[in-house]
């Protein structure tokens, strides 16, 4: 079972996360602080391939489209998401990439209404984004260090997001303050901005 550590957004670049063989899995509280509405999505194959949807990006040949993976054109194409999106933690900002499936959870949208909204409805299309915008999340990371264009770049690819349960947080640093106030050795999950963003907090009375 993997587990899945609380980090600031500090702690990424600190701790020297995602430079080894595997990639980290981390949670960030954050707030959404810009989505960039440029190519939010792409053309995609709707075929089957293997028992699952193809989703290769597809080619416009004129009013088709054409797919390389299956090698076939198909008269449509679907539409999926591909969201860089700026997030603010308390330790500051970075980027993160959204692709499909947890970008159409955050937006309730698919991918090609709100791409139709971006060619016939610019005002519609803007408020669907907006009305994210400086609200508060626990982001599910997955963060690795990619080889693009011969150089080595960390890449962090949200694989879910979940509305903030102030309620579960609160009895988080409760029960955190609760042991450092019994002088108890506790490990502080990062983001809960205890002890500036440390991993580890040791108290000796």
């Amino acid at each position: 079972m993997r587990t899945e550590l609380r980090k600031t957004v500090f702690a990424i670049k600190d701790e020297g996360l995602g430079r080894g063989d595997k990639p980290d899995w981390i949670t960030v509280r954050a707030t959404v602080f810009y989505i960039k509405p440029d190519n939010f999505c792409y053309t995609a194959c709707p075929l089957d391939n293997g028992g699952k949807q193809c989703n290769k990006k597809v080619t416009n040949n004129g009013g088709t489209w054409w797919c390389d993976r299956c090698d076939r054109t198909v008269p449509e194409c679907d539409y999926k998401y591909l969201f860089n999106i700026q997030v603010q933690g308390h330790t500051g900002p970075t980027w993160v990439t959204a692709f499909q499936e947890v970008s159409e959870e955050i937006m309730q949208h698919p991918a090609k209404e709100l791409f139709l909204w971006s060619q016939t409805d610019n005002q519609k299309f803007i408020e669907a984004i907006q009305k994210l915008t400086f609200t508060e999340h626990l982001f599910k990371l997955k963060v690795k260090e990619e080889m693009y264009n011969d150089e080595q770049r960390l890449k962090l690819t949200m694989v879910r997001v979940d509305r903030t349960d102030w309620v579960a947080e609160s009895k988080l640093m409760i029960d955190l303050i609760t042991k450092l106030n019994r002088g108890e050795s506790i490990d502080v999950p990062i983001g809960s901005g205890i002890n500036g963003g440390s991993t580890h907090f040791a108290t000796t009375t």
